[in-house]
Parts: structure tokens; C-alpha cells; sequence
């Protein structure tokens, strides 16, 4: 698709052309503009080269992975504006209707928006407003987006554009000098998780979530139940994009994927950073059937090994995004038996999710879980 734009300002008017790149050299044009603010820790052959390697991911493969431009009309190979989006499987769930009908949990189609960048030469003039003005026409249209999510490091700018802020909190465990002893009290049995484990996992997962939905009490009537699903092709897409960026950083990647309480039907998804030196959690799989007692014990052996693998590669800190009450109970018995330092913030600057409903609706939104996953 393509679409002539003209935006007047007080530099005159400025007549660009808004389109998918879908050409190998359009998408080349994109990256090298996208390399200027997001590939700063590589090369700029770098930045391309983990482009291409990303393109070539499940995730991105089939129209998984789109890329949109703003270009200048009289030379359209110079890329004045560019974002990308991304698929999303969405989970849904309306609150009861009058007359207590059958909860009905659906399955749709989402977007994660990203990499949205302005060149240096043409900052100012609202390109970025009407490129995405642009993509939220696709999203509502062509796109069949039901809800897109962003994640900003400038919030009030996209709630300006349609896309509300959700919770953004974080939680911080310091890796300690030395680990502490764990025979005493006893935790559950644990293992590592591997990537062969990531498919069966993540297929238990979204069905215990879809059963979690049709229990979920909504504060109000009108309120909608919406998380984005941690499916396989999600999971290892962050996977692999940290593994690349840790070969380019320091050679090599841990092959631990996180770990694994079977007893509890729990396990952390996380991914370790060498270069900013800490393991972020991608997904906590809560545990079922248990007791909080058990519960709370299974969850800090596994956030336990999260600090233990983080200390094994020299890291710092365990981050985990908004965890819930079992996770902070698990970090209290860390924090109390253990001596884990942790640290609970609300994250203002950077990072924070951005949620717009189709067509720019609103509605009073619960998000669960908000988690590290759908980031991109």
C-alpha cells in the first residue's frame, strides 16, 4: 500500500509518501535510519545482519514482521520516517453480560509497534504522528487488529496518538556476593529449561491461561480481560534476539532458557543480558494446585535459580515486570530467609506498555499478565 502526505509547517509543506516496505532494498533503507537510534551497541553491518537474522525467525515469517515508512515524494529512496509491526496473538475476555450469560474467552489478532524513528534532518514536523496515524488505519483495517501494544520511553507522546499506559512496575533482586545456602529450609526440586522444552511449556501455558480467563473476576461489568499470549513463537523470539546480541558482545551465550518446577506446574522463562549485565524474567508460569505455602516455596526456588544463574555470568540483578502478589510473597521469603535484597519500583521513563483498542476506542482495560514477553 502506498499513501501521497503532505504536512505544512513553518518550514514550508513537505510532500512524503507513506508505504509498507516490502522491497529488499526498502527495507535496507529502514534498517540504516532504524541503526541511527536502535543499533548504537552495533556496527551498522551489524544492525543489518541481526535484522536479517531476525527476519528469518517464526515469529517474523509471513507477514509476522511489517515494516512502514515515510519517504520523500521527489526522492523516494531517502527514508525520512520508519516503525515496524509486529503480530501479537491476543487472548479476550468481555465482562458477564446482563442476565449472567456464558463468559466467552476469544482468541485475536494483535500488533506490538516498534522502532519508531524520525531522521535527525526532518525531527519536528510530526512525521512520527502521521506515520502512525497512517498505521493505525492498516491496524483497524487491512490488519484486523483488535488491540495494538507499544512500549515507550515517551508515553504522553503515544497517549497523545491513542495508546493508553498501563501498569509499568518492576521489581529488582540484587545477586549477592555470595549465594546463600538453600538446605535449610528445603525448596522443590527444579531444572533447567533448555530450547527443546520452550514448545510443550508454552503449549501448557496458554491453555492454563485460557482457563484462567474464564475464572478471572473483572472489577466491573464493562471491563475487558486482554493479554497477549506466550506462545512459542514469542517466547523464542526474545530468545534469540538476546543470544545474538550476547555473541556480538561477548562471544558466546548461556543455554539455559530458564527453569522448571514440574511439581508445581511453575517455571520462570528469562533471558540473560551480558552486555548490561543482568537476566531479565520473561514469563512466570504460576503454580496450580498447591497451597500459597507450597506455592510460595516452589516460586522462590525458581527465582532462586534465576540468581543463581545471573551470578554464574557475573550479573548483577534479577528484573522481573510486574510480577503479582505470589511472585512478591516468593521474593518476601528470599528476602527474609535468604537475605536477597529486593528492590519494588513503579518504571516511569522507559519501557512503559501502551495499549490502543481498535479504532482508538476506550475501554477500561485489565491486562494480565503484563509481563517482559510481548516486548520488542
Amino acid at each position: 500500500m502506498t499513501q501521497p502526505i503532505t504536512i505544512e509547517d513553518a518550514r514550508g509543506a513537505l510532500n512524503a509518501v507513506f508505504s509498507e516496505a516490502t522491497a529488499h532494498q526498502d527495507r535496507i533503507r529502514c534498517a540504516q535510519l532504524a541503526a541511527t537510534a536502535f543499533g548504537k551497541s552495533l556496527s551498522p553491518e551489524g544492525y543489518l545482519d541481526r535484522e536479517a537474522y531476525l527476519a528469518e525467525q517464526p515469529l517474523a515469517r509471513g507477514g509476522g514482521w511489517r515494516w512502514w515508512y515515510l519517504a520523500l515524494a521527489d526522492d523516494p529512496e531517502q527514508v525520512v520516517a520508519m516503525c515496524k509491526t509486529m503480530h501479537r496473538d491476543l487472548l479476550v475476555r468481555d465482562g458477564p453480560a446482563a442476565g449472567g450469560e456464558e463468559v466467552v474467552v476469544r482468541q485475536e489478532q494483535g500488533y506490538c509497534i516498534c522502532s519508531v524513528v524520525t531522521a535527525s534532518s526532518h525531527r519536528g514536523r510530526g512525521l512520527a504522528s502521521v506515520m502512525l496515524k497512517a498505521v493505525a488505519e492498516w491496524l483497524d483495517g487491512p490488519g484486523n487488529a483488535t488491540a495494538s501494544i507499544l512500549y515507550s520511553d515517551v508515553g504522553d507522546f503515544y497517549v497523545s496518538k491513542g495508546w493508553d499506559m498501563l501498569d509499568s512496575f518492576e521489581s529488582t533482586l540484587t545477586v549477592p556476593a555470595s549465594l546463600p545456602s538453600t538446605e535449610q529450609p528445603p525448596f522443590p526440586e527444579t531444572h533447567p529449561i533448555t530450547a527443546a522444552d520452550i514448545p510443550r511449556l508454552c503449549e501448557r501455558d496458554v491453555e492454563s491461561l485460557k482457563e484462567d480467563f474464564q475464572k478471572y473476576g473483572l472489577p466491573k461489568e464493562d471491563a475487558v480481560l486482554a493479554t497477549i499470549l506466550p506462545t512459542t513463537d514469542m517466547i523464542t523470539w526474545l530468545q534469540a534476539r538476546i543470544a545474538y546480541m550476547n555473541r556480538q558482545s561477548d562471544g558466546t551465550t548461556p543455554d539455559a532458557k530458564g527453569s522448571v518446577c514440574e511439581s508445581a506446574d511453575a517455571w520462570l522463562f528469562w533471558f540473560p543480558d551480558l552486555r548490561h549485565g543482568k537476566l531479565t524474567i520473561q514469563r512466570a508460569k504460576l503454580p496450580r494446585g498447591r497451597d500459597e505455602a507450597a506455592s510460595t516455596r516452589a516460586l522462590a526456588r525458581l527465582l532462586l535459580d534465576a540468581v543463581e544463574e545471573a551470578a554464574r555470568w557475573g550479573m548483577s540483578e534479577v528484573d522481573i515486570w510486574n510480577p503479582g502478589p505470589e511472585l512478591h510473597g516468593a521474593m518476601r521469603l528470599l528476602s527474609s530467609e535468604l537475605g536477597i535484597k529486593v528492590t519494588n519500583q513503579k518504571r516511569e521513563k522507559e519501557h512503559i506498555p501502551c495499549l490502543r483498542w481498535r479504532g482508538g476506542e476506550k475501554k477500561s482495560v485489565v491486562f494480565s499478565p503484563n509481563e517482559f514477553y510481548p516486548w520488542s
